[in-house]
Order: C-alpha cells, then sequence, then structure tokens
C-alpha cells in the first residue's frame, strides 16, 4: 500500500467540474492529467523548472510507458494529493512512482517511464550528471539550488540573462530603461541551481543613498522558477546584506502585482501608484532591525 511518506514530492490540486462524469466522479483519463501537473511541479522544486532547466542539459523528456491501478473514485472538488518518486535512472530512463491520495484514501498508483532525448538529435541520449545529482539532492531534502552576492563583474552574465528574460522579453521593458550606471555599484544576488543555471536575481544599492539606507531593484525570477520561494530568498538575502552594512531603510519601487509580496517581508507603501516603464508601480519602504 502506498503511503504519503514514501514520497519525497507532494502536489495538491483540487477536482474542477468539468473532471468528473456522469457518475460524478473523476473521469479515469484525468488521472494521467493530474501526474502532467505534478511532474511539472516536481521539475521544479528539483531545481530543474521546465522547459529551462532541461533545455540547459541539452535535452528533453518523453513519456514511454504508463501503468495504473485505480483504487477508489475521486469526486467533485476534493482536494487531491499526487504524490512523486523517481525509483530508478537508466542509461537514458528515468522511472517515475506516484500515487494520488484525497484525504485517507488511496485512489491511483502508477509507474511512469520518461526517456531523455537530445534536442539536437531528437534521439535518447544518456541522463546528465546534473540532473542525476539534482533528483537525488531533493529525494533526499538537500538544497538544489545556492545563492551568491558579488559585483555586476561576477554576476553580470546570470543577472542579465535572467533580467533580459523576464523584463526585456517577457514584460516590454526598453532594453535602454534595463541597463544602468546602477549596476556597476551594486551588490547582485543571483540563485543558480545545483547545475548553474540562472533562476533569480536582485540587486542592492547603496551608493548616492542617504546614510543609514538602501535600495533593491530588479528583482527577477524565471517564470518557469516562479513559485519556489526563489523571489523571497533573494529578497531575505538582500535585506540581510543591507543591515550587515549598517543600513536601517530600504525602499524599492514594487509593481503593483508584487505588492502583497513585498508587505509579506514587512514592506509598507509609501504614497501613490505611478507608472515607471509603462507598468503601474508603487513606492515602499522597510525599517530593518538593528
Amino acid at each position: 500500500m502506498a503511503r504519503r511518506e514514501d514520497f519525497p514530492f507532494l502536489h495538491s490540486l483540487r477536482v474542477r467540474w468539468q473532471e468528473v462524469d456522469a457518475q460524478q466522479v473523476v473521469f479515469n483519463g484525468h488521472y494521467l492529467t493530474y501526474l502532467d501537473v505534478a511532474i511539472s511541479e516536481y521539475w521544479r522544486a528539483v531545481g530543474l523548472p521546465y522547459p529551462d532547466g532541461l533545455r540547459q542539459q541539452g535535452g528533453d523528456v518523453y513519456v514511454r510507458h504508463h501503468a495504473l491501478s485505480y483504487h477508489a473514485p475521486a469526486r467533485l472538488d476534493e482536494r487531491l494529493d499526487i504524490g512523486l518518486r523517481c525509483d530508478s535512472i537508466g542509461t537514458s530512463s528515468i522511472k517515475m512512482a506516484w500515487a494520488a491520495w484525497s484525504d485517507h484514501r488511496l485512489l491511483v498508483t502508477g509507474e511512469a517511464v520518461y526517456v531523455y532525448t537530445s534536442l539536437a538529435t531528437g534521439r535518447p541520449q544518456s541522463v546528465p550528471d546534473a540532473i542525476r545529482e539534482l533528483i537525488h539532492a531533493q529525494a533526499n531534502d538537500m538544497p538544489v539550488s545556492e545563492l551568491t552576492l558579488a559585483d555586476w563583474a561576477s554576476q553580470r552574465e546570470d543577472a542579465g540573462a535572467v533580467r533580459r528574460q523576464v523584463f526585456i522579453e517577457e514584460q516590454q521593458v526598453p532594453p535602454e530603461e534595463e541597463w544602468d550606471a546602477d549596476d556597476d555599484a551594486a551588490v547582485h544576488a543571483v540563485v543558480r541551481n545545483l547545475a548553474g543555471l540562472p533562476m533569480a536575481t536582485g540587486r542592492l544599492i547603496t551608493a548616492g543613498q542617504p546614510p543609514g539606507h538602501a535600495r533593491i531593484g530588479r528583482l527577477a525570477v524565471l517564470r518557469s522558477a516562479r513559485g519556489c520561494g526563489l523571489g523571497r530568498l533573494v529578497l531575505r538575502a538582500l535585506m540581510q546584506r543591507a543591515e550587515d552594512q549598517g543600513c536601517h531603510v530600504l525602499h524599492l519601487h514594487a509593481q503593483t502585482s508584487a505588492r502583497s509580496f513585498y508587505e509579506a517581508e514587512g514592506f509598507a507603501a509609501d504614497g501613490e501608484v505611478f507608472d515607471e516603464v509603462g507598468i503601474p508601480h508603487i513606492a515602499m519602504s522597510c525599517l530593518l532591525e538593528r
């Protein structure tokens, strides 16, 4: 009998109206959709946000085999927990065990085999060591990423790559508005997975600020890596560095869509919403403990 504690990754979702059949239970084929949703979240948790993490390694994964056993029905509006576990990695194959529960009831158990395939040739190839290491790290509750704080000369390539993808490509910020002289004077945080993929960044500026004040900006997380706490990791690292440098007030311009994120970390709004590079922003500040 499958147990939740045997699965190092769990993803929760709710049964929707369009997923139930005439008997008011989940149609059997939807369980593979639930698995597909969960496996995407699994790759994020492993530090290989799909597709960016796999593309960095020059490959992708494709399904070769599914096996399912149905144990009990799921019904409309029930919360389901989908558990995933990597059982083995062969030369090019990745075998995943999975199960689904609603409260204490086991609904489905299954096995899925994925084949790691080269983007260049379209043929199976050996699973890279970096992917094996990240899967092992997640399964053993070890970090799958690391954060570094350094100057622009050291972080330019990776911090710039994240900002280019998020601000310039995704949010359509003009390139001439993205890069400025503050980069050279700032401390830059970058989060990379253990394979070296940059996933999040932000900067701290003290130069030109009033004594005891600092400014945080350019905080960005790859779209595929959002929801894993990387933005919070970057923000807290920059706040700690500011405190270590003797700062007691932090300022930033937050996109209004991210206001609640900053409020949860102790920032409060200063003034009204304004336009910056075509995006609604609000000035926010935070008092640091001394």
